[in-house]
């Protein structure tokens, strides 16, 4: 072979070796590639709280959702570090909803494990106590913090006038225009107006 043709098949070579050496091998996942960590339904779980009655010794817990159809699709999306929201449709999500409603069970019913639960002082039957609790929404942005009253709460199932040892609540919010890089808190207020738990609403 002609030396000229081998000094010019040197560089195609090297390009060819670079080439094969950026392919992925076989299961293998790109760093840079973005990453979809969750997609969202329309309602997203919050977590559960257990608590104890003082000085009763009566034991019940929280359990909360948030609800909204604007949910539905949106995927949480990670690259270079960052953090991304996009709704079905592929377009960035910027605020959270104008209207959220909240989906919040205390119940005695279902003995959920917890070994140290957090006592909560009231000389309230378990009943009233279920009756009379109260919620709200914190809306941090920096060192600011807005609160919002409840719109609407709505009791699902039992009466309130039949003693029952669980209380379902449907607790609608109107935020407005909130960033979506702002953090959203759903508290529980105890009858003596104590903050017995707070549910966060972590989408990014």
């Amino acid at each position: 072979m002609p030396y000229c043709k081998i000094r010019h098949c040197v560089p195609a070579l090297a390009l060819a070796l670079l080439l094969l050496s950026s392919q992925l091998l076989p299961g293998e996942k790109d760093p840079n590639a973005p990453s979809e960590l969750v997609v969202f339904h329309s309602r997203i779980p919050l977590g559960v709280e257990s608590f104890r009655l003082v000085p009763s010794g009566e034991r019940f817990h929280l359990m909360a959702s948030v609800e909204s159809p604007e949910f539905e699709g949106w995927r949480h999306v990670t690259q270079d570090g960052q953090s991304h929201l996009f709704a079905k449709s592929g377009q960035l999500i910027r605020y959270y909803p104008e209207y959220l409603q909240f989906r919040v069970t205390a119940s005695a019913h279902d003995r959920i494990v917890d070994e140290h639960p957090t006592p909560a002082s009231s000389n309230h039957s378990l009943n009233d106590f279920l009756l009379s609790v109260r919620f709200r929404v914190k809306i941090f942005r920096g060192l600011e913090a807005k609160i919002i009253q409840p719109s609407i709460v709505d009791e699902i199932g039992v009466p309130r006038d039949v003693p029952y040892d669980e209380r379902i609540y449907r607790v609608g919010f109107r935020l407005g225009h909130v960033p979506i890089e702002d953090r959203l808190v759903m508290e529980v207020i105890s009858p003596k107006g104590d903050r017995l738990c707070k549910f966060h609403v972590d989408l990014l």
